[in-house]
């Protein structure tokens, strides 16, 4: 009987939960549907005609495919790059006892306690100045890497620790190289919390405002967050085109993230159990 209503309150208190999360996304989606005037006479009321025009003025306004385009570059280079390099050095710190590893990973960990603010002037003196990558995309993705490869060690790490070391040293017995023990066997078991990583990668990165600003000057090179801001500051009146802007900013990840949600209880569980 406790069992049952500890289920029950446990249930209710999600739901709740969920409202929050839910209300303001339904909120923004149900103003995106109205002219500007219902907007703001009663935000909370239904629409008395769909206005799905809001949609195509905003596609239109923000260059909605160009900054699309923009921003699925950037984000795509990134967690191509992560999923790669992040698995890697984490299964070298996890496998390889030696004070320079561990060295090497506490000192990337404590990297991460620093915020970007301190250090991304000397950045864009270095990258615009002096290697001349003003209004390029190349150092907003590499910067972008190193921004997020900390964190991919430390989680990958976590979740490498609980697989037994006995899976290793059975393959090497059996004439298994270290090179094809880790494609061959460690990386597949790798799928959980690498779709984990790449889901909190890819939102990080998608929504990423200042690091895009710094270096992406021309219109035709600004990311979809970059549009959102300037549309919304030219038509900061226009309240409705502007919800819809928002929402066609958020589907993209909302999608995906959807897609890869079973897989990241999962693995921030599993890197948790011994990271």
């Amino acid at each position: 009987m406790k069992e049952k209503n500890l289920h029950i309150t446990l249930l209710v208190l999600a739901l709740i939960a969920m409202m929050f999360y839910l209300f303001p996304f339904a909120l923004m989606l149900l103003n995106s549907l109205k002219t500007t005037g219902e907007f703001t006479s009663n935000p909370f009321a239904m629409p008395t005609t769909i206005q799905w025009g809001n949609y195509p003025y905003a596609i239109a306004e923000m260059h909605f495919f160009t900054s699309l385009k923009n921003s699925l570059v950037i984000t795509v280079s990134v967690c191509l790059l992560i999923i790669m390099l992040g698995p890697m050095a984490a299964y070298v710190v996890s496998r390889v006892k030696h004070p320079f590893v561990t060295f090497f990973y506490y000192f990337m960990i404590a990297s991460m306690c620093a915020p970007f603010q301190a250090y991304m002037i000397p950045l864009v003196k270095l990258y615009a100045s002096k290697l001349g990558f003003s209004n390029s995309p190349i150092p907003v993705i590499y910067i972008g890497v190193g921004l997020n490869i900390s964190f991919s060690i430390f989680l990958v790490r976590g979740f490498l620790n609980s697989i037994p070391r006995e899976i290793d040293e059975a393959a090497l017995i059996d004439g298994c190289g270290s090179i094809r023990l880790y494609f061959n066997i460690i990386q597949p078991m790798l799928t959980p919390i690498i779709i984990t990583l790449l889901v909190f990668v890819a939102m990080g990165v998608w929504n990423d405002y200042l690091l895009s600003a710094l270096f992406l000057n021309t219109q035709d090179k600004r990311t979809l967050p970059m549009m959102i801001r300037v549309f919304c500051a030219q038509y900061s009146n226009d309240y409705s085109p502007m919800m819809a802007g928002l929402v066609m900013s958020i589907m993209p990840m909302l999608i995906f993230y959807l897609m890869g949600q079973k897989h990241i209880l999962e693995g921030v569980v599993q890197g948790a159990i011994k990271g």
